[in-house]
């Protein structure tokens, strides 16, 4: 019954593809995957991934996911641009297993890992979690994110050593960019100060940014006075 239970999940899955700007030009840099469950009855997906967890199936529930997520993304053809996908790995007990079967879903699908970021929540141990990526030659790039369970800190931000940075507040990002590896690059939610044009983002440091599906925010009216 479990197994048919998650099985019914991985089939009745939505996914939205919200753009990310480069904010250079306005051109689209790639597309966050965000995953909906709310067909099959769940509007949180933590109560989902724990219940997964502890069914003991939860890495293979995300990698079908996973793999459906970039399937469709290539049909609609975004596979030459980055997708960004979140992945839990305090849920997973095997991280080189996992990493390594994401390798071979992406391969696959022919997709170039270069191309392919996540939002890697739950981590406790990023020496080790470089160690394991290490080990299955998996080039993924990295996005710290701070949000209510990932509160800014320096330290781990030097730890992780990301590919992109994803802050909420503008001041907060204005004091530590400058104690920050240079090639990180800054990513931004306009929806947390909708106020802020796009112009005034670039002068601030940014380099993409991205407006939930949700938001009533024109970007092609703000494209266009900028």
């Amino acid at each position: 019954m479990v197994q048919f239970y998650f099985k019914r999940i991985i089939e009745k899955i939505k996914f939205n593809f919200v753009p990310v700007y480069d904010i250079q030009d306005n051109s689209i840099y790639g597309y966050k995957i965000i995953k909906d469950f709310t067909a099959v009855g769940f509007d949180d997906k933590e109560i989902m991934y724990q219940l997964a967890f502890e069914e003991d199936i939860f890495e293979t529930l995300i990698l079908k996911i996973l793999e459906k997520s970039y399937q469709l993304a290539i049909e609609k053809g975004y596979g030459n641009k980055k997708l960004f996908f979140t992945i839990r790995l305090n849920y997973i007990l095997d991280w080189g297993l996992f990493l390594e079967r994401v390798h071979t879903i992406a391969h696959a699908l022919k997709l170039s890992e270069e191309d392919l970021f996540f939002d890697i929540k739950g981590v406790k141990d990023w020496e080790k979690l470089y160690c394991e990526a290490d080990n299955c030659n998996f080039n993924f790039k990295k996005i710290y994110k701070e949000d209510k369970n990932t509160l800014l800190n320096l330290n781990n931000i030097n730890a992780c050593n990301p590919d992109l940075l994803e802050l909420k507040d503008i001041d907060a990002f204005l004091v530590i960019r400058e104690f920050l590896n240079e090639n990180i690059k800054f990513i931004f939610k306009r929806n947390n100060n909708p106020d802020l044009s796009i112009e005034e983002l670039k002068k601030l440091g940014f380099d993409y940014y991205y407006v939930n599906n949700s938001s009533k925010m024109k970007i092609e009216e703000d494209s266009e006075n900028n």
